[in-house]
């Protein structure tokens, strides 16, 4: 009895001193400065201990949220350079258990006669969708960096049991990517031009004919910040690609691929409070993503995993799809984004 004497007093006064400017913990403490000379003096010390424990969890949950703020706003140049980590994240990676589509594409075509893929049966219009993105570097230091980079999307029927939940689709896109942090080449303008990355990139969906889709790409694209101090940051990241063409219509799987995702994109991303939205825009389609720390749930706080909400329309979801208009929107997990 006296070793938890001894640790309720000691928490109690450990919480007394946490709180001396929190006023919203007031009423707990005032609710076991109550129980005195009314309940037995043990449930007093046990009154104590419990509201000590839970001012711990919120210091602590307190500090791992800054320093998860502080790692997000970290800034792009400072992504992009190279770390004793063997691996980094490159785009966003997220899990989504169910994502709607409003008009699956269950007959894929395209220009090239070889090309057209005969019904077979109705896609399910739910569907999981995930999306892994790491990259690591290969050469160069802090200023010049010659970066290898991964990114897999993949549509899952997981839902059509009928049909043995078959994968729909997956894009593999491997990149190499020079990047060059210049320092801020606009100063006195309040955006910071942080980064410049020049790439190649090849895009396919690793099928055979009649469905097989992909592209390859030379890209420049810029990194520009504005800080907004404590109301958050905003990153630009504007990209122009130009497309190797692969010869004649007989070899071409996707011959006017950019008549529907065009010549460039754009990406732009909000570091608030509480998350990240981003949103990437091309010439006929948008996806916003928000991703959200997850809340306390049934007392355990769920650590580096994000709540993922995200719509996509237009044109190019998928390889299969980059001339199949449509929407879907999707609720899963992601990892933080930084």
């Amino acid at each position: 009895m006296k070793k938890t004497t001894s640790y309720a007093l000691f928490a109690l006064q450990f919480f007394l001193a946490a709180i001396a400017n929190a006023t919203d913990d007031k009423s707990s403490l005032q609710t076991c400065l109550d129980m005195q000379d009314k309940v037995p003096s043990d449930k007093v010390l046990e009154c104590y201990n419990q509201v000590a424990q839970e001012q711990l969890a919120k210091s602590e949950s307190k500090k791992n949220y800054r320093s998860l703020m502080a790692a997000r706003g970290r800034g792009l140049a400072e992504e992009w350079t190279p770390s004793d980590e063997p691996l980094q994240v490159y785009k966003q990676n997220y899990f989504l258990f169910y994502s709607h589509s409003s008009q699956p594409n269950n007959t894929p075509t395209s220009p090239n006669p070889k090309d057209q893929v005969p019904f077979s049966y109705p896609l399910d219009n739910k569907e999981m969708k995930f999306q892994i993105s790491i990259k690591g570097h290969l050469l160069g230091g802090n200023r010049h960096t010659l970066w290898f980079g991964y990114t897999q999307l993949s549509f899952w029927q997981f839902y059509d049991h009928a049909h043995s939940s078959p994968f729909r689709e997956t894009n593999y896109a491997p990149e190499l990517i020079y990047s060059y942090r210049p320092g801020n080449l606009l100063p006195g303008l309040g955006v910071t031009t942080s980064l410049l990355n020049a790439g190649f990139l090849h895009q396919s969906n690793g099928q055979v004919l009649p469905m097989h889709r992909g592209w390859n790409r030379f890209y420049i694209q810029a990194g520009l910040e504005h800080d907004f101090g404590d109301n958050g940051k905003l990153a630009l990241l504007p990209r122009l690609w130009k497309r190797i063409v692969e010869g004649t219509l007989t070899n071409d799987d996707n011959p006017d691929i950019t008549q529907y995702l065009g010549y460039g994109d754009i990406e732009a991303r909000y570091y608030y409070g509480h998350g990240v939205f981003s949103a990437v825009a091309m010439i006929h389609s948008l996806q916003l993503d928000l991703a959200m720390p997850m809340p306390q749930l049934l007392g355990a706080q769920i650590r580096n995993i994000n709540l993922h909400l995200q719509y996509f329309d237009g044109y190019g979801e998928s390889l299969i799809d980059y001339n199949q208009r449509h929407h879907t929107f999707g609720l899963g997990i992601s990892l933080p984004f930084e």
